[in-house]
């Protein structure tokens, strides 16, 4: 099971007035732990005032760009205890603890590869998308990508000065399009935010496009990744193994405090439940209409990893081995994962008598 380690920034360097990028450098003895796909994130944990805090944030790195160090991008939030510190105190130097890589936010490329890859980002969704494509580009020499980017205004655009250079790295396999959504442009279509309407009319201005055929990495406000994703594989009848996509948060509508008529069917049991964390063995009675198994956990002091506790990371992941549970949500693991068994422990609750999940996956 991933634990976490101490990092020391390199870089702490504002990228907009509310965005920080942030480095930490990785120490060789711990190259192994921290090797990384594109796409993956990073859980820091910090104590601030009096308060555990974990957060989740996406690595901007490309693998093949072989750095020392993995590097995240921070917006400021409004309210936000993290980004707050991170952009208004965080200075170099400084050592943070942060878990190895994690997610699953990505695909496989091969040098033989001639592919289209299109990012559709927003905002801070820049960091994984920006990732991906990097990737894509490295190691696909004959592949080519787009960058659909949109953000309040071109004062906002984050990581813009690396994107430009990559337009130039690349010679022509990579177009970039700006949308923003509160400041007029000479070309409408060019203003507003990234939606199905809009994404059709750039398909239009681009008709070199295969939009069948191509990949696309997705992320930005739940709501934006939920219209998009329809539209990309029920009008478009783009393969859902090419529509990929990563949730920073739920979706706006699912109301968090009421319980769902498939959790309100769920027989109530009482059930012994037996985790497994780094090797070690621990058991503890739950009902199934009770808290998460996560909850439960952490309740009881278990060493439980976790971050966002809202189905959307991957960090709280385990493998049922016995029994079986109900998942509530999930916006993080893929069917095949959880054909294959694996639950987000922050969303289950045991559904019979004896359950038994590992961590250490």
């Amino acid at each position: 099971m991933n634990s976490f380690y101490k990092l020391k920034t390199v870089k702490v360097q504002k990228d907009t007035a509310d965005a920080v990028n942030v480095a930490v450098e990785i120490p060789e003895e711990l190259k192994d732990k921290f090797r990384f796909k594109q796409g993956q994130y990073l859980n820091f944990r910090m104590m601030i005032d009096g308060n555990e805090e974990r957060r989740s944030y996406s690595i901007c790195n490309a693998p093949s760009e072989k750095s020392n160090t993995l590097e995240v991008l921070v917006k400021l939030l409004e309210g936000g205890k993290v980004s707050g510190y991170f952009n208004e105190h965080l200075h170099m130097d400084e050592v943070l603890e942060v878990m190895p890589p994690m997610g699953g936010f990505n695909t496989s490329y091969h040098p033989t590869n001639v592919k289209t890859y299109i990012g559709l980002a927003a905002g801070s969704g820049i960091s994984p998308v920006l990732s991906n494509i990097k990737e894509s580009l490295y190691q696909e020499p004959d592949s080519n990508a787009y960058l659909f980017y949109s953000n309040r205004s071109m004062n906002h655009v984050m990581k813009k000065a690396e994107i430009e250079a990559l337009v130039q790295k690349f010679n022509g396999r990579l177009k970039v399009i700006y949308l923003v959504s509160r400041e007029k442009h000479e070309d409408e279509l060019f203003e507003g935010r990234i939606c199905p309407d809009k994404l059709e009319q750039l398909f239009e201005r681009h008709p070199e496009i295969d939009v069948k055929e191509a990949t696309y990495f997705i992320c930005g406000p739940s709501e934006m990744i939920k219209s998009v994703a329809d539209y990309l594989k029920k009008d478009k009848k783009v393969p859902a193994i090419q529509v990929l996509f990563e949730y920073f948060t739920a979706p706006d509508e699912e109301n968090t405090e009421e319980m769902s008529d498939e959790f309100k069917a769920i027989a109530n049991i009482e059930s012994m439940v037996t985790v497994i964390i780094d090797d070690d063995e621990y058991s503890f009675h739950l009902n199934s209409k009770k808290e998460s198994i996560l909850d439960k956990a952490l309740k009881d002091n278990l060493p439980v990893p976790f971050a966002c506790k809202g189905g959307v990371c991957c960090t709280c992941k385990a493998e049922v081995l016995e029994g079986e549970v109900f998942m509530e949500k999930n916006y993080a693991l893929t069917e095949e994962e959880v054909a294959r068994g694996y639950v987000l422990t922050c969303q289950c609750h045991p559904t019979t008598n004896v359950v038994m999940l590992n961590y250490d996956v």
